[in-house]
């Protein structure tokens, strides 16, 4: 592993070294001259190109990216100890709130780290050209690279912000009158920048899936995901055939194709995103978690004695001694949502394990010690960030007899540790199971006849009803994660359900797909993991190209589009296809079952103008709140400190905050 160690010049920034991820090359890079001659050589242009992906890793597989992107939508509610609650209620403000990490959404950092990347970018075009030691090929290879970086990066910040300071060289001093371009422009010019890559990439010939690497496929479908955002949001209809013509080029390259059992796409014998199937382009991670270290930049920002800041530990995670993705912690339940209720005298009969010492568990009947190591991981630990809202568990068992996703996607049973069973003082009869989480209402005859039958076998939490619902409702519009399970003195007479950790916004059914599936003897209880983030991925081009086509006027080439995803995602011998009249909300619904948690949903929202709409219908958490200004972020505080030109009114002459806030 290597690391490379740049110089960041941002907007309004000051002039700093700081380390990106172990993978790169070591230089130091420092301003002026030194500059020059740094990026004159092989070595030196190389790192440089390299360390403008480790910001990537600041927003993918990360907590708050994954709240920005995923929380305040149709698809989850927060749990009982999100550090983001107020994204879903939407009680954003302005305020930054810098290393806060009770309630933040992280946006002054955020917008740090993007301008930061974008400088790395501007850095790499303005010196790659000028390098005459590496070879032609790689020179504009290195620059398709730049090119595509610069638009991933733009493309975040519009999409969160809207109208935007647009810097396209390396900053040289610090801006404290910028001004904000529009969002036609700014896409404008990221289109312009996804060109000039697929063309450097053709002229190197870089055309494969290598080491994380953008290429020449991955040029062409983040164009064809930008084109049908700007079709979409800007109104720009004369797009969608744009967007169509990319995703479907793409489709037919093949440099991606289905894994014929969707699961394994998500396998962790697969997470290499330079050798997954379906992978297009992804944000890396080190196979090795303990070599993640540093594997996102330092802040430009710096303390009294110059030494550069870290970023939030919702970004950084376990902060800069290991890197890696948190996504394997994000929807599940806690670890110790059994309570008392599935153990005896409160220890879990499943996954308790806080280190090697006590990494076993004693069979509660017979005394054994049975090592449970290897399977706490998939069941989170003792906090909970997001789980599934009614309406995406609605739609996964809706497709649950046809579809794959369903099952591999959707966590709704949790087991015992094998040697364990018959270890449970309150459900004697326990053999693998210890929760399952059934989509009925539990005061229905159905339910009330499984709530028997699980008696003295596995706890059993109901959709809504019974003695311990996930949800306070069926109404997806009012549903809400209980906060408290009711007791049932007649079921269990010493009242446990009452606890905290019983009700839903701690016990749910979880998402599965990024849990790690291949244990590591090294980490047998993982905090972190080495999986790499899928941003682009072969489904995609096709839900791009279907609503491109509905965009277009043709519903029932969208019809067809979906019906070829959906039969590759058809369990064996199962029709899987959809029936009637395609619109919008179809559309909406498929990128749900196959992009949930992937951080695109509140960004598939905002751009259909559907997000105000949808919330309102499937999210009483942020119902009540939230607002047509809600479809843009709030510039940073800190931003607005820092400037000297804030406009009287938004929109007006100068700088200013966006409408709302």
């Amino acid at each position: 592993m290597k690391k490379t160690i740049f110089t960041i010049l941002a907007a309004a920034a000051l002039v700093m070294s700081t380390p990106s991820c172990s993978d790169f090359l070591e230089e130091d890079n420092k301003a002026g001259m030194t500059a020059d001659l740094t990026y004159s050589t092989a070595s030196g242009i190389q790192g440089l190109v390299s360390s403008a992906y480790s910001f990537a890793r600041g927003w993918y597989g990360k907590e708050a990216g994954l709240g920005l992107s995923e929380t305040g939508t149709d698809l989850f509610y927060y749990g009982y100890d999100n550090k983001q609650k107020s994204l879903n209620t939407y009680n954003i403000t302005a305020e930054s709130l810098d290393g806060n990490s009770s309630d933040n959404a992280s946006l002054d950092h955020y917008w740090e780290m993007f301008y930061c990347a974008v400088d790395v970018c501007n850095t790499a075009l303005k010196y790659v050209p000028e390098n005459k030691v590496i070879a032609e090929n790689l020179r504009s290879r290195f620059m398709g690279e730049a090119y595509f970086l610069r638009a991933f990066y733009y493309f975040h910040m519009v999409n969160i912000w809207g109208p935007i300071p647009y810097n396209s060289e390396p900053q040289t001093e610090i801006v404290t009158n910028p001004t904000r371009l529009s969002e036609e422009e700014v896409y404008n010019n990221i289109l312009d920048d996804l060109d000039k890559s697929i063309a450097a990439f053709q002229a190197a010939n870089y055309m494969i899936k290598s080491d994380g690497r953008a290429n020449y496929w991955a040029a062409r479908a983040l164009k064809a995901r930008v084109l049908l955002y700007a079709a979409s949001w800007l109104g720009k209809t004369d797009l969608y055939g744009q967007a169509k013509t990319e995703a479907e080029a793409v489709i037919n390259s093949g440099i991606a194709s289905f894994y014929d059992n969707y699961a394994d796409t998500w396998s962790m014998k697969n997470e290499d995103v330079s050798k997954n199937k379906e992978a297009i382009w992804g944000v890396t991670y080190s196979a090795d978690i303990k070599t993640n270290v540093n594997c996102i930049p330092k802040r430009y920002k710096t303390n009294a004695s110059g030494d550069p800041l870290d970023y939030n530990s919702l970004i950084t995670r376990t902060g800069y001694s290991r890197g890696g993705s948190a996504m394997l912690l994000m929807f599940v339940s806690m670890w110790n949502n059994g309570a008392s209720d599935l153990g005896n005298n409160g220890k879990e009969t499943f996954v308790r394990v806080l280190g090697e010492s006590t990494s076993t568990i004693t069979h509660f009947k017979t005394g054994e010690k049975v090592y449970v190591a290897p399977y706490y991981s998939p069941y989170g630990r003792g906090f909970t960030r997001y789980l599934p809202s009614l309406y995406l568990w609605s739609v996964l068992e809706k497709n649950r007899a046809t579809d794959q996703r369903t099952e591999a996607t959707l966590l709704d049973a949790y087991t015992i540790a094998p040697g364990l069973a018959g270890s449970s003082k309150n459900y004697p009869a326990i053999q693998d199971t210890a929760i399952y989480y059934c989509f009925l209402d539990g005061n229905s005859p159905e339910g009330q006849a499984m709530q028997a039958w699980a008696k003295g076998r596995y706890r059993i939490q109901f959709m809504s009803g019974g003695d311990i619902p996930v949800y306070t409702s069926s109404d997806p519009a009012t549903a809400k994660p209980t906060e408290a399970a009711k007791a049932n003195s007649d079921v269990y007479a010493d009242g446990r359900y009452n606890s905290y950790k019983i009700g839903g916004w701690c016990s749910y059914p979880g998402i599965k797909k990024f849990l790690d599936d291949v244990y590591d003897p090294t980490y047998p209880t993982h905090d972190i993991s080495s999986r790499d983030a899928i941003v682009l991925r072969l489904a995609e081009m096709y839900l791009i190209k279907a609503e491109a086509e509905l965009g277009s006027g043709s519903a029932s080439a969208a019809l067809s589009t979906l019906n070829q995803l959906r039969a590759k995602r058809a369990k064996t011998g199962m029709d899987n296809s959809l029936k009637g009249t395609v619109d919008i909300n179809t559309i909406l619904e498929e990128r749900a079952i196959e992009l949930c948690g992937e951080q695109q949903r509140w960004f598939d929202l905002k751009r259909t103008k559907t997000l105000v709409d949808r919330v309102k219908k499937y999210n009483a958490q942020g119902a009540a709140s939230i607002k047509e200004f809600h479809y843009y972020r709030p510039i940073p505080q800190a931003q607005l400190d820092a400037i000297t030109n804030l406009a009287s009114a938004p929109g007006g002459e100068g700088f200013w905050q966006n409408t709302g806030y």
